[in-house]
Order: C-alpha cells, then sequence, then structure tokens
C-alpha cells in the first residue's frame, strides 16, 4: 500500500491530461493524412483506369493502407478519451486523499508514507485505526482505478503487423465497447427503431462530443438505422456495422452474405476516389433475409433538393449497387438541369423495407403497409436534420414502390414531401390523388407505352386500384419517350429530363401529356 498511498498523494495528474490532448492531436494528424492519402496517393491510382495483375495484387495493399489509417485514428481517439477520463478520476480521488489528510491532521494525528495515521502524542490510540481504513479506503480506490484504466487500454493495442483483416476491425469493436462500458455510456439508453425523428435528434444533441463517438465507435448498429441523426454519423455508424458484420462473416460459410456484404463496402469506397458531389452515405443497413440498405449519393443534410427512390419487386441488397448506380444517374440528370443555379442534389436509394419477389407476393398490398410508416418516418428525418436552407424534398417510387409511396402517403398525417413522383406504377392503393394527401398538382406519375406492369396489363388487373397516369387519377403525367419497364433513367432521355426537373422543382420546364404544373 506504500506505493500506492505515496503516488496517489504525490503524482501531478495533470500531465495525463496533456498525455491525452498529445493523443487527440495524434488522432487529429492521422485524420489528416487519410484525407490526404485518398484525395493525392489512393485516389490517383484508383482513377487512373490501371488494371491487370499487377494492379490486382497492388491496389488491395493501397487500400489497406487507408483502412490503417482509419483504425489508428480511431485507436488514439480512444485513448484519448481513456487519459482525459482517468485524469479527471485520479483527481478527484487525489482530492479527496488531501482532504482526509488535512482532516487527520486537524484531529491530531500524523501520516507517515506508510499510509498509517498516528496521534502526535499517543501512537496507541485506537482512533488512528479508523484515520488509517478512511486512507486505505481512497488508496483502494485509486489502484481499482489503475487496473481498470490498464484494462481498457490493453484492449487498445494495434497488433503491429501492418496489414488490414477482420481481427482488426473486431478489436477495434471491442476496444470501443470496452471503453464505452467503463464510461457508462449505456446502450440500454438508445432510442428504439421507429422513434420520432426528433426526439432522436434532441437525444443525440443532448450527448457530449464524446459521448457521441463512443456510441458510434461502440453500438454502430444501434444507432445508424435511427431516423432524426445526421448523414455524416449515420454513415459512419452504418460502415462501422458493416465492417464488423463482413469480420462476423470470414469463415462463417455465409458465402452468399459475404459477397454481397463485400460489393457493398467496395462501391462505397470507390466512391470516396471519385467526384465528391456524388460521394456516398450509408444511411441504413440490414443484413437480415434479403438485406435493406439505404444509400444517399450527395449528403442529403446539405442538400437544397433531396428526392428519396424506392424500388420495387425483386430488389434485395445483392443488387444495391445497381440501385445506387441509379440515384446517381438521377442526380446527374438533375445537376444537369440545374445548371447555372448553384443548388445542391441529393438522391437517395431507399432499400428500407423488405420488396416482394417476382411472385404472388407483388400483388399483395402487406409489404406496401409495412414498408410505409418506415418511409414515412425516414423522410420526416430528413427534415429533421436538414441544415440551414432550402429544402425541397421529393420522393419517387417505382414500380411497387410507388404502391409504399401510396401507402405512406394516405396513411397518418401524409408523407412530407414536397412533390410525389411515380415511374412504372402498379397502382398506389388509393384511386385518385386525393387520396394522397398532397396538392394534386404535385403529384407527378409516368408510364412507358409498352412497360408491363403500369400499361394495358397493369390496368387491367387494377389490383393496387386505379393506376396513376389514367387521367380520372388527376396527378400530372410527365410525358415519358423510353421503353420498357426500367428505362426511365436512360441517358439524354425526355424520361429523365422531366423526372430530373420535377426533383430541382423547375415546374414549368417537365413537358405534359395532361395535367397541370402547380
Amino acid at each position: 500500500m506504500t506505493a500506492g498511498f505515496v503516488q496517489l498523494r504525490d503524482t501531478r495528474f495533470v500531465a495525463l491530461g496533456q498525455a491525452a490532448d498529445a493523443w487527440q492531436a495524434y488522432g487529429r494528424r492521422v485524420t489528416t493524412l487519410e484525407d490526404r492519402s485518398v484525395h493525392t496517393l489512393i485516389g490517383p491510382l484508383h482513377r487512373s483506369g490501371w488494371a491487370g495483375p499487377a494492379a490486382s495484387a497492388a491496389l488491395p495493399r493501397v487500400d489497406a493502407v487507408d483502412d490503417q489509417f482509419e483504425i489508428r485514428a480511431r485507436t488514439a481517439r480512444l485513448v484519448d478519451v481513456v487519459l482525459d477520463e482517468a485524469a479527471a478520476r485520479f483527481a478527484q480521488l487525489q482530492t479527496a486523499l488531501h482532504d482526509q489528510l488535512e482532516a487527520a491532521q486537524a484531529a491530531g494525528f500524523r501520516v507517515g508514507e506508510d499510509g498509517v495515521a498516528r496521534r502526535l502524542h499517543d501512537e496507541d490510540s485506537s482512533a488512528a485505526d479508523e484515520w488509517t481504513r478512511r486512507i486505505a479506503d481512497v488508496v483502494h480506490r485509486a489502484q481499482r482505478l489503475d487496473e481498470q484504466v490498464a484494462g481498457v487500454l490493453g484492449g487498445l493495442r494495434p497488433d503491429g503487423h501492418g496489414r488490414t483483416g477482420a481481427d482488426d476491425w473486431n478489436r477495434m469493436s471491442d476496444a470501443a465497447t470496452g471503453v464505452a462500458a467503463w464510461l457508462g455510456v449505456d446502450p440500454k439508453r438508445v432510442p428504439r427503431p421507429g422513434s420520432d425523428p426528433q426526439q432522436v435528434a434532441d437525444w443525440w444533441k443532448g450527448l457530449t462530443d464524446q459521448q457521441r463517438q463512443l456510441y458510434l465507435d461502440a453500438y454502430p448498429h444501434l444507432v445508424g438505422n435511427l431516423d432524426g441523426l445526421p448523414a455524416t454519423d449515420r454513415d459512419t455508424a452504418n460502415r462501422l456495422a458493416l465492417r464488423s458484420h463482413l469480420a462476423e462473416l470470414t469463415g462463417a460459410g455465409d458465402d452468399r452474405d459475404l459477397e454481397r456484404s463485400r460489393r457493398l463496402l467496395d462501391r462505397l469506397e470507390r466512391n470516396e476516389y471519385g467526384d465528391p458531389k456524388e460521394q456516398l452515405f450509408l444511411l441504413g443497413l440490414d443484413n437480415t433475409g434479403d438485406g435493406r440498405a439505404i444509400v444517399a449519393v450527395g449528403n442529403p443534410d446539405d442538400a437544397a433538393n433531396t428526392c428519396v427512390l424506392v424500388p420495387g419487386v425483386g430488389t434485395t441488397l445483392d443488387g444495391m449497387s445497381g440501385e445506387i448506380d441509379r440515384a446517381t444517374t438521377m442526380q446527374r440528370g438533375a445537376y444537369a438541369q440545374a445548371v447555372g443555379t448553384g443548388e445542391s442534389v441529393s438522391v437517395i436509394a431507399w432499400l428500407g423495407y423488405d420488396s416482394p419477389e417476382a411472385d404472388w407476393s407483388a400483388i399483395s398490398h402487406k409489404r406496401a403497409e409495412a414498408g410505409a410508416p418506415l418511409l414515412d418516418g425516414f423522410v420526416d428525418g430528413l427534415h429533421v436534420t436538414h441544415g440551414s436552407g432550402p429544402a425541397h424534398t421529393s420522393v419517387l417510387g417505382h414500380s411497387y414502390g410507388s404502391t409504399v409511396v401510396g401507402n405512406a402517403a394516405h396513411s397518418g398525417d401524409g408523407l412530407a414531401a414536397d412533390d410525389i413522383i411515380t415511374a412504372g406504377s402498379p397502382g398506389m392503393d388509393v384511386n385518385t390523388v386525393a387520396d394522397l394527401q398532397i396538392d394534386p398538382h404535385h403529384v407527378w406519375a409516368g408510364a412507358a407505352k409498352d412497360d408491363p406492369i403500369a400499361g394495358p396489363l397493369g390496368s387491367i388487373w387494377g389490383i393496387h386500384d386505379n393506376e396513376p397516369t389514367d387521367p380520372s387519377f388527376g396527378a400530372n403525367r410527365y410525358h415519358v419517350d423510353t421503353s420498357g419497364h426500367s428505362g426511365y433513367w436512360a441517358s439524354d432521355s425526355q424520361s429523365l429530363a422531366n423526372i430530373s426537373r420535377i426533383v430541382i422543382g423547375d415546374y414549368d420546364r417537365v413537358t405534359l401529356d395532361h395535367g397541370r404544373a402547380p
């Protein structure tokens, strides 16, 4: 106990705080180097078009450098948090010890270097034992704290092999969980999925920066899907959750999930080297079953115009890259129509529901009814997290996705969207635009002449009620010059141009077959 008593009494714990500051600075430096590596070292290699055996061998190793930067930066931030908290807790215990020493001295006792209290004129006094016990209690608390800090810091040791693999991300996740548990960052305090986005936002804003970072690092699977969190935070959490999931799958034998998860992560990382306007944000992730994902092309929190694209039948996590391609095409089309305006655009591929398979489930209302409140909450969340400036929001449902949009719009208080768009809709489970709780002039429907879902076949079946392009429905029918059920996004087409004009609110330039622009 002697060493513990003297150390607690005399140590300058401010040095721990200074060490924390140094680790914080180191973490910022590593993050800067990571950004620089992406833009000046790794990015040019990926954009060069370099291919072949040498490229196949080299590029994964180069990408591993970027991963190591991220791991080191996150480790540095966690060390900073631990040291900063340790400094504060040790300082509190040191103050408590000094208080005991001063009180003992005032009561006529002297405390030796061994931490034992003795009466100045009567060393055999039994009262000295009580002061010795009080002092020992504080010292023991400091020793327990020392053991805790050593254990938490021990989990933050890198293995030093210089490569990045499943073990690195598993170690990172375990270490973050350990730090969070030590600091009392409780996963039970995370709002439940489906919570009101404004309440989620208020909870998140009420946390300290340190607490928010620990929730992201330690419990990404709990916070990444919460509507009401900023896009950047959701993206951070979901990418960490995706990496952790990949680490769990390595060697587990689930080849389908492993492959689709790898493809998604690869697509997200490849976009880091491209056009900054097309940066991807992973706003939602669910690997169970067919899988779900929500990916924004461009940050919706900063965008003047945001469109949520809801896909239809047969869309699963396996084909998410194709949905990202479609969202990217839409964003580029919107930017092309907005030349000279300076307005920014974000298009979100929203596979946030369990889309039906290409079977009898596609004629059921159940998947649309189940997806509607999820879509409604997500759109509400976009408004909660959007920054200053205008926020024009549209929702586009393709195929069965329009049925989901219809259910969301006619349920409750409707969708918080400025415009509702359909493409190739089999019906929205409503008979007229009046049931969508929105100005009829802000509902836009399009269908190719040979679309088997929205064309004559769809109209004959009428399973999901009146087809939106029918004049009796009451929507604006924008002109479509493409063919088939999935051609609405063809480059240089009137279909894409008209959708793009609606997305940016340039209504007067939309060419209509019938209806009237607002």
